[in-house]
């Protein structure tokens, strides 16, 4: 790793999460759009008996792109992520305000370079591990052995 300062690399690290934190954010929202929108409009093509396309074919695939992306939302969850990702890019902030301003923790340290760095280095961990239980696994898939007999 390169040589940066505990600022620099507290302040990458808020970039970081940010970027990540509206990346979900706007995977959340067009999901939710995409299914509002198609779930609201099948049945409404449904009562008209125009052609084949407008009746059938287009209901159909808006049908099944609504149901991609509950699956996807229920599988991928980028609202929790984009939740995750939003509490600790405002958890490095707060790390950052106090090292600034010698509030709390910084205030009577002797090293508030080597603390900041640390407490950054503990909330990306922490980032980390709710990840992993946030995100699937094999062990958290339904399986075909799951279904009810």
């Amino acid at each position: 790793m390169e040589n940066i300062k505990p600022i620099e690399y507290c302040q990458n690290q808020i970039r970081h999460f940010q970027k990540k934190a509206k990346h979900n954010k706007a995977e959340t929202l067009w999901c939710f759009r995409i299914i509002m929108g198609s779930t609201l409009a099948v049945p409404v093509m449904l009562t008209f008996d125009a052609d084949l396309w407008v009746s059938k074919i287009l209901p159909s695939f808006l049908s099944a792109t609504a149901a991609f992306c509950t699956a996807w939302i229920q599988l991928r969850k980028p609202q929790e992520l984009w939740l995750l990702y939003r509490t600790i890019q405002r958890e490095i902030e707060d790390q950052l305000t106090q090292y600034k301003y010698k509030l709390s923790e910084y205030e009577n340290c002797i090293e508030p370079d080597r603390l900041l760095a640390s407490n950054v280095a503990k909330l990306t961990l922490k980032a980390h591990q709710k990840w992993t239980t946030i995100t699937p696994t094999p062990d958290n898939l339904p399986s075909s052995n799951d279904s009810p007999t």
